[in-house]
């Protein structure tokens, strides 16, 4: 290498390890605080654009779910230039933008060095850990009602963003359960998940964490069979818990959980309403807690801030484009990652780590059936997961070593 070339390349190596570490932070800190999520995006930013700086040309591959996702951005700054009155909210782009950040980020870094992959999962792993401990404690000191992680202090967000890493974790722990050490780390942080899960009596995030866990098992075990017998265990034992504690959140049968279910309805049923009405490009991002949908009954009136439901929600905010846009994003996303899963090319670590980011978004989407999971922490660890699962190295990089 000349002396040029040698020059170039130190600073780029720096920076290339500084946005590295910014998504570490990020993502072992987005459960913790909200200054570890803005100092590691904004470290992972400033190693990218310094990149650049240098000469750095990026090969971020594959590119039709960044194509994808490009137009949903597009969408919706559309969505905002057509909003009229207090429903145009230019702030909103920035902070989608800082959401969506991550995908991007998670593609370029692993692009040349794919042991990332693995790297960046095990920081979303110790965050959990360390935010469920915490929350666990405060949980059982103060008083007791539902658990909530120390920077999602919603129950519902916090129970979505544990069921995703629910089925992260376990995608590990089979992949690692014979190793003297990962194996029962993978296992305890797994554990230690669901039980705050459960203590958030959250019922949506609580079927997607399911969902998840059938989806990981299915990527690491690559058989039918023994996620068959895990989903009839799973339902036999919802129903012993079900018959055994009738009055639980999860059975509840009583008229504020019967109010939980109509209001959804009656919400989706208005959202599908007002997209009739303005179907192209919606009502501008992040204007739907000003639509005014409300849901009424004898005793209560409640003011829907969300559509709950990601794909309404988002159809209301930036319309059909931007609603199509994503979902064309989430399905390029998730084709990737089964393949990279269920693929026979590639190190079994590797097809390991994508069978747990499927895992973890599915139990994301399917929650976002009946809430929204593409916003603050939640929808970054959505994103992020989605670059974890289909990123592929970089051609210049060498190819990767097969194994059965």
């Amino acid at each position: 290498m000349s002396a040029g070339r040698a020059a170039s390349a130190a600073p780029r190596t720096y920076f290339d390890g500084l946005e590295s570490f910014g998504l570490v932070v990020l993502l072992a800190g987005l459960p913790l605080g909200e200054a570890f999520k803005s100092a590691g995006l904004g470290l992972a930013v400033l190693g990218f654009a310094g990149k650049l700086a240098t000469g750095y040309r990026p090969h971020i591959r594959p590119r039709a779910p960044l194509l994808a996702l490009g137009l949903f951005l597009v969408a919706a700054v559309a969505s905002v230039l057509t909003a009229s009155g207090d429903a145009r909210r230019p702030a909103e782009l920035l902070t989608l933008s800082t959401t969506i950040a991550a995908f991007p980020l998670i593609l370029d870094s692993v692009a040349a060095r794919p042991t990332r992959r693995m790297l960046f999962l095990l920081a979303v792993l110790a965050g959990v850990f360390v935010s469920a401990s915490v929350a666990y404690a405060d949980h059982m000191l103060g008083p007791y009602h539902r658990l909530v992680l120390p920077s999602i202090e919603n129950a519902v967000p916090a129970a979505e963003y544990l069921g995703a890493c629910v089925a992260v974790g376990l995608a590990l722990t089979v992949t690692e359960i014979g190793a003297p050490v990962a194996g029962p780390l993978s296992a305890l942080v797994t554990g230690l998940a669901a039980i705050a899960l459960f203590m958030t009596k959250s019922r949506g995030p609580l079927i997607g964490a399911a969902g998840g866990c059938l989806v990981a098992l299915a990527g690491t075990l690559r058989r039918v069979r023994p996620v068959l017998i895990v989903l009839l265990a799973v339902l036999c034992a919802l129903w012993v818990f079900v018959a055994a504690y009738p009055g639980a959140r999860i059975a509840d049968r009583s008229p504020g959980g019967r109010r939980g279910v109509a209001s959804r309805v009656d919400t989706w049923h208005r959202t599908a309403l007002l997209i009739a009405e303005r179907p192209l490009t919606g009502y501008g991002l992040g204007s739907y807690s000003s639509l005014g949908v409300v849901y009424e009954d004898e005793e209560c009136i409640i003011r829907q801030p969300n559509a709950h439901n990601v794909w309404l929600h988002t159809a209301a905010e930036t319309g059909l484009l931007g609603c199509g846009a994503l979902t064309a994003f989430l399905v390029l996303g998730m084709v990737g990652s089964a393949r990279a899963a269920f693929g026979r090319r590639g190190r079994r670590i590797d097809r390991s780590v994508a069978a747990a980011a499927l895992g973890g978004v599915t139990a994301l989407l399917v929650a976002g059936l009946f809430s929204v999971t593409t916003d603050a922490e939640p929808g970054i660890l959505l994103f992020a997961l989605l670059a974890l699962g289909c990123a592929r190295p970089d051609s210049g990089s060498g190819r990767q070593r097969e194994e059965p």
